[in-house]
């Protein structure tokens, strides 16, 4: 195996309670997390020197991708080179965990390649290292998130055929919302609206189709559940001037998926016919 392309899918929080925080300054929470076909994709190749191409939305001491990686390579003690490349859809800061699946995806794709053989429960421990939402994406479908995201236990639930996401123009640290968290003692819900008037107006818009507004994760994205596709539509159609973005998602049994395992004379033309 010498490349290996793989799709990352986003999360929602189908609900979300801040129970507490530990003495280390990490919050504990009890969430549903929701895969999603709203995904990034990830390419991987072996290589003598690392290279990173595509999407390129952060200062490299940032980029959650070569976090991971480094991570992995620190716990190993060994270099991992690769060529990656981010073909980025997931919305950043919005509450969907794009840089945690996309971690999740590096730390995957990396032990296939080298064939490092690590098993899910060090794959997650290493991903707590670089973010607490990353084990999740070793698991994904339905799943219930405690702890500071470490304890993940896969739950069955009756889901909606469809989820319409509205993703306000205005980016939400996460680390920001838990810090106004403990000065005000408000919940995410309400933060979110005093941060971003919009998801007010979403709200009061979603009323007329008397379907309820969710939240996901820190925000800005909020989100409606239906079984009806075609209400979906109507929805997002009749929307107008939204300064942002409009998804219509459907849940997901996964939240990485291997699209492709190449070889290298593979790789070269694969890539080569999607330039």
């Amino acid at each position: 195996m010498d490349a290996i392309l793989i799709q990352a899918n986003a999360k929602l929080n189908l609900d979300l309670k801040i129970l507490g925080k530990r003495t280390n300054g990490h919050h504990l929470i009890k969430s549903v997390f929701q895969s999603i076909n709203l995904s990034d994709f990830l390419f991987f190749e072996k290589h003598k020197k690392n290279e990173f191409t595509g999407a390129i939305i952060c200062p490299k001491s940032e980029n959650i991708i070569l976090k991971a990686k480094k991570t992995l390579e620190k716990t190993l003690n060994r270099k991992l080179p690769c060529r990656i490349h981010l073909q980025k859809t997931i919305p950043i800061s919005a509450g969907l965990g794009g840089g945690s699946a996309d971690a999740a995806a590096t730390l995957l794709a990396l032990n296939l390649l080298y064939k490092l053989n690590l098993g899910r429960k060090k794959l997650i421990q290493i991903g707590l290292m670089v973010g607490a939402d990353i084990p999740f994406f070793f698991y994904g479908g339905t799943c219930q998130v405690e702890g500071i995201g470490e304890k993940i236990t896969p739950i069955k639930k009756k889901l909606p055929k469809v989820f319409v996401l509205f993703r306000p123009h205005k980016r939400i640290e996460t680390k920001k919302m838990y810090k106004f968290y403990d000065k005000t003692g408000r919940n995410f819900s309400i933060l979110a609206k005093e941060i971003c008037p919009d998801i007010l107006k979403i709200e009061n818009y979603l009323k007329k189709f008397k379907l309820e507004t969710k939240l996901s994760g820190s925000g800005p994205t909020v989100f409606c559940e239906t079984n009806n596709y075609e209400t979906a539509k109507k929805i997002t159609e009749n929307y107008q001037k939204f300064n942002g973005d409009i998804f219509i998602c459907r849940p997901q049994k996964e939240a990485l998926k291997i699209r492709k395992i190449l070889q290298s004379n593979e790789y070269c033309y694969y890539f080569s016919c999607r330039r």
